[in-house]
């Protein structure tokens, strides 16, 4: 076998890892599982990781950190607070679905992350750093429109992370893209709802 820096070998796994959890769920990414998948001896993932759990804590780095590039790109200010945030929205969604595996891999990896500390720690980040971005987001449109928000930015922010995780997911489950598009108008119109013009000082 060529010799292969060690750094190419850990994203080879890291590669591989995604691809087992997107097809079978991270119960079936066992070191040989991941192993095979890579089409390398099970003692490259042990020479390249401690152990099963520090690969797939690894594979949520990655996939945590793709899926707030992607947030973080939608998320931006374009319009009236209803335009913006149902532009936002629709951003956010055109992306999962194109890539309905990855999200899947996302949602396996949180549901996982509950189970061991260290894989918590990322999914808590990952978490924080998604309502940071919505808060961030929702800050900019009512500057850009001379408006405030009646509820505070970062509760807004929470509702908005959370809510189009729970209409995603529920797309994976029924792949009803009309009622989604539809849910997610709803949410944008509910939440520009709260925005009230800023009257100016004296």
């Amino acid at each position: 076998m060529a010799h292969v820096p060690a750094e190419q070998r850990r994203q080879q796994l890291v590669a591989a890892a995604f691809r087992v959890v997107a097809r079978e769920g991270v119960a079936a990414a066992s070191t040989r599982r991941i192993a095979n998948e890579a089409k390398l001896p099970a003692a490259v993932v042990h020479y390249c990781f401690h152990s099963v759990d520090e690969l797939i804590d690894s594979l949520m780095v990655v996939v945590f950190e793709e899926a707030t590039s992607v947030a973080a790109v939608a998320l931006k200010s374009r319009g009236t607070p209803e335009k913006s945030i149902r532009d936002a929205l629709h951003r956010m969604w055109a992306n999962y679905r194109a890539e309905p595996a990855r999200h899947k891999v996302v949602f396996e990896l949180m549901a996982y992350g509950l189970r061991r500390p260290a894989a918590e720690r990322i999914a808590r980040r990952h978490q924080g750093r998604l309502g940071l971005l919505a808060e961030r987001f929702l800050a900019e449109v009512a500057e850009a429109n001379g408006t405030h928000w009646q509820t505070p930015a970062a509760v807004l922010g929470r509702a908005l992370i959370s809510t189009v995780d729970g209409v995603l997911l529920n797309w994976l489950v029924d792949r009803d893209d009309t009622r989604t598009e539809a849910t997610l108008d709803w949410l944008a119109t509910s939440l520009a709802a709260n925005a009230v013009t800023t009257i100016p000082g004296p």
